[in-house]
């Protein structure tokens, strides 16, 4: 059961860590170089799709490491797997409470009443954007570590 699972975790985790890497490295920058009306047009377009698979990704992956965390069989291994669903705890509230909210906002912005002096928040976004896939990141290098040494 713990090999399956270890499986899931680090699939999942690297999954979740590759995807907001890849927003960070690509979407990002593209967000950034387009003028208002076009950003907000595009990120409502990119955010439909998003929307749907990153919370329960995120959610999966933070409930088989608690899962892992209990039935691992040491205490090195518990801490791993217990960072690893901390850390993707701080990706969902990140999430929830600092991009959600941008994103929403940005969704209910009329692109063609955007003037010069509109609030942009792609930089807010990108700030929280990097913070939680940095979180991301350090749980699937827990999770690595925690099957690395089981071996």
């Amino acid at each position: 059961m713990i090999a399956v699972l270890s499986a899931l975790a680090l699939g999942a985790s690297g999954t979740l860590a590759g995807v907001l890497v890849a927003v960070a490295l690509g979407i990002v920058p593209a967000f950034r170089g387009l003028p208002p009306d076009q950003y907000i047009r595009v990120h409502r377009l990119v955010g439909q799709y998003y929307d749907r698979v990153m919370p329960p990704l995120v959610i999966s992956c933070t409930g088989v490491d608690i899962a892992l965390a209990v039935l691992a069989d040491d205490g090195g291994r518990v801490t791993l797997f217990t960072t690893a669903a901390v850390a993707q705890l701080g990706v969902s509230v990140v999430s929830q409470f600092a991009n959600v909210p941008i994103n929403r906002t940005v969704k209910s912005t009329d692109p063609l009443r955007v003037g010069p002096g509109w609030d942009d928040p792609r930089a807010r976004w990108a700030h929280w954007h990097l913070v939680r896939t940095v979180l991301a990141l350090c749980a699937v290098l827990a999770n690595a570590a925690a099957v690395a040494i089981h071996q």
